[in-house]
């Protein structure tokens, strides 16, 4: 009865052994595919559309010339889905706002165009080694797809009413679809510093 007992324990031990090892295995974390999208052409692509926002005047009659082009093609780079943080556009308020849509997203991006002139934001270099000037762009494909894409930036700009010029840093940290729209945008800017010295470079 003994012998029985053990060698019915030893066929359950080694059935279970058979089944544990034909029990398929968990697929470890898969690493997100690997994006087709461009990170320096995603970065520099707002940059450049951001400082054009400024290229634009008022003909002899009073008219825009150019305003609602520099604005619409900012929004090119904008998804219907986009939700995006930006510093506080009125110097009364504290804190980032936040935006939800390409209307208000315009509406933002219409004041920047309104207000300032001589835009000139760039994005970081970094000279090392042999590296000359290599820009300071970092990216992460997500694993729900599409890029992650972040890069500091440095600038100046005027105010439109009476030219006073500031110089401000920050920062850029979007989120792009698969077809390069940002869907996720947080722009951040430090506390302005007006130049006072017009010869002084914003670096």
């Amino acid at each position: 009865m003994t012998k029985f007992f053990i060698f019915s324990v030893l066929i359950v031990l080694l059935t279970a052994g058979v089944f544990q090892a034909r029990t398929p295995q968990a697929p470890a974390d898969k690493a997100p595919p690997k994006s087709a999208l461009n990170a320096d052409e995603l970065a520099t692509a707002f940059v450049d559309r951001f400082n054009a926002l400024s290229n634009w005047h008022l003909t002899m009659d009073g008219k825009e010339d150019g305003l609602d082009q520099a604005v619409d093609h900012m929004m090119e780079l904008f998804a219907p889905d986009v939700i995006a943080e930006i510093p506080p556009h009125d110097e009364k308020q504290f804190g980032p706002v936040q935006l939800i849509g390409p209307k208000q997203v315009r509406k933002w991006l219409d004041e920047i165009a309104r207000t300032q002139v001589d835009i000139k934001y760039f994005i970081k270099r970094q000279t090392y080694k042999q590296t000359e000037g290599e820009w300071m762009i970092f990216s992460r494909p997500l694993p729900w797809g599409g890029l992650a894409v972040s890069s500091q930036l440095f600038g100046a700009y005027s105010q439109r009413t009476d030219r006073k010029r500031f110089m401000q840093v920050g920062g850029v940290f979007a989120q792009h679809h698969e077809d390069g729209k940002i869907y996720r945008l947080r722009f951040i800017l430090s506390e302005k510093d007006e130049i006072t010295d017009m010869n002084a470079s914003p670096c």
